[in-house]
């Protein structure tokens, strides 16, 4: 018996809510997410180094995640309480 995957069935739409876009990004504090690949930290740093000298914002908090898993839930409670918004970053 063959089994037939059919892509075009429907799935059930989520209505998403965004957050709305401040008016400057000065003084925005930012946090990073770095997945320990390689490269990461580097391209995540020097990100938040441009983003401070040509927008005025602050890098708050920069996280260590594992590769392949979710943060831990006092990683997630760090990044709530001292960021604006969070940048995940990659390597390689």
């Amino acid at each position: 018996m063959l089994d037939i995957l059919d892509p075009t069935i429907s799935t059930a739409r989520e209505q998403i809510d965004y957050a709305p876009r401040p008016r400057s990004l000065r003084g925005l504090r930012v946090g990073l997410i770095e997945n320990t690949k390689k490269n990461a930290e580097a391209v995540l740093r020097r990100l938040g180094e441009k983003l401070a000298a040509e927008h005025g914002m602050q890098v708050e908090v920069l996280v260590h995640k594992p590769q392949r898993a979710p943060l831990k839930d006092e990683q997630i409670a760090e990044l709530k309480g001292r960021t604006d918004f969070t940048i995940a970053g990659i390597g390689d």
